[in-house]
């Protein structure tokens, strides 16, 4: 009964440092399904599950559907978390390292966006179909934001391992190229079509591969230091 008694209280005392927090976790994650369920009202053809089920369960599909593209979406996840994670912990630190916190701050913003077009296909559909904005100049807003990513935080990117962030950088322009290539006005053979898709898919995760390796490293060493 005592440990009983021991864990409960402490359980209560957690609850009473940490219920504003969830309060608007809770808060959000309301608002979202309400606002699902208003957009399941609103748009023809859409109903609820459509929103909230699995793409592989909502659309009867083959359970490996899509397999390496959700991979490339944890990859581009697992990215984000370590800037924001390594971002958090340098700040606790006396807010010490403020070059590298500005750089894991702008990483964790443009993988954000990067990981947001891969899983909802903005440049590919929501973007010319529903925003009438143009795929290539979709494409062309981020390689802007890539190049600025790069001089604004230039110093630091030297002082690091620079050649795994280049090498992740030259992997995804060279799936982009690929993908941008009017490969359906050449008039190739089947064989040739399946062969650039093969590439660009492979040069595309192995460029989000390199890019959480060299931010994974790259958080370690600074957190190292700051400890």
């Amino acid at each position: 009964m005592k440990e009983i008694r021991k864990y409960t209280a402490g359980a209560l005392v957690q609850g009473r440092q940490v219920w504003r927090m969830l309060f608007f976790v809770y808060l959000a994650i309301g608002l979202l399904f309400v606002g699902v369920g208003i957009l399941s009202q609103l748009v023809n053809g859409a109903s609820l599950e459509f929103f909230l089920r699995d793409i592989v369960a909502t659309g009867k599909l083959p359970f490996f559907a899509g397999f390496v593209s959700q991979l490339g979406g944890m990859l581009w996840c697992a990215t984000l978390t370590v800037c924001l994670f390594s971002l958090l912990i340098l700040h606790r630190q006396n807010g010490s390292m403020p070059a590298s916190r500005r750089f894991l701050l702008q990483a964790a913003i443009l993988t954000g966006v990067l990981l947001l077009d891969d899983i909802f296909l903005f440049h590919e559909e929501v973007a010319p179909e529903y925003l009438h904005i143009g795929e290539k100049f979709v494409m062309a807003g981020y390689l802007l934001l890539g190049i600025a990513f790069v001089l604004f935080n230039r110093n630091e990117i030297l002082s690091s391992e620079y050649f795994l962030l280049g090498l992740a950088l030259a992997m995804l322009g060279t799936s982009v190229f690929l993908d941008a290539l009017p490969i359906d006005d050449f008039g190739l053979r089947y064989f040739w079509k399946r062969l650039e898709i093969f590439l660009e898919d492979g040069f595309k995760f192995a460029g989000i591969t390199t890019w959480l390796i060299y931010f994974v490293r790259y958080a370690a060493q600074k957190i190292e230091s700051a400890l």
